[in-house]
């Protein structure tokens, strides 16, 4: 759980907008990784270019950011274009192998309520409780960012398994 701790902390400086749904998603894609189920390859795929044809591109931005657990978020707006099909069949890839578990999960949301009690998140214990009620009720899916996340920081990113 070290690592996790790590990586919260990390995200909780790096992206101090951050609200409850962001954090249990980095969660959920730690244990689960990207947490989709592809049926359809060629649409993942038809899906991934159209994406990333609307992301501005920032060559500088850093390629990937770890979120541990062996998974990294693929910045889109980083990735070259011509290595854009090699990142939608390690995303199809990563989504077939990779499985986490339920009680493996739970226990990582104690990690995130013990640092959101430190004061590591700029939501407090209170607003996580409340947040995380509402998410037990509906059988801890996959969540989207929140729409303050999104506004200010543009997420656009695959989750892959690292192979060094």
């Amino acid at each position: 759980m070290e690592e996790l701790e790590r990586i919260l902390r990390e995200h909780a400086k790096h992206y101090p907008k951050m609200q409850p749904t962001d954090a249990v998603k980095l969660i959920y894609q730690n244990e689960f990784g990207g947490g989709h189920l592809i049926r359809d390859e060629e649409a993942s795929l038809n899906y991934l270019r159209r994406e990333y044809a609307m992301v501005e591109k920032n060559a500088s931005k850093p390629l990937y950011e770890e979120i541990g657990n062996g998974i990294v978020r693929v910045n889109l707006a980083a990735v070259k274009e011509e290595d854009l099909e090699k990142l939608g069949q390690d995303f199809i890839r990563s989504a077939a192998e990779h499985k986490g578990n339920l009680n493996s999960f739970l226990s990582k949301l104690d990690v995130l309520k013990k640092l959101t009690a430190q004061g590591v998140f700029n939501f407090g214990s209170n607003e996580l409780d409340v947040y995380l009620t509402e998410y037990e009720k509906t059988g801890y899916p996959l969540v989207s960012h929140s729409l303050e996340y999104r506004a200010f920081y543009k997420p656009s990113y695959r989750i892959i398994v690292y192979i060094a």
